[in-house]
């Protein structure tokens, strides 16, 4: 999968802030995963400084969905 034609610019933007670094390539599925890892932790790790674990849930909810999908 190429996340860069798999999402759009605000998700690419949501991705790189979660400190993910999109490269127009295609991901191995082991790519997908660590992603998908790195979101979580970005998550939890924001969530407990800030108590706003459902609205970044809401905001990446989409994108988890894809690359779960794509594993």
């Amino acid at each position: 999968m190429n996340l860069l034609n798999e999402f759009t610019t605000n998700e690419v933007i949501l991705l790189e802030q979660a400190g993910i670094i999109v490269e127009n390539k295609e991901y191995s599925n082991d790519e997908i995963k660590r992603c998908e890892n790195k979101i979580g932790e970005f998550i939890m790790n924001h969530s407990m400084k800030t108590n706003e674990i459902s609205e970044l849930s809401n905001k990446y909810s989409r994108i988890l969905s894809v690359l779960i999908r794509e594993e």
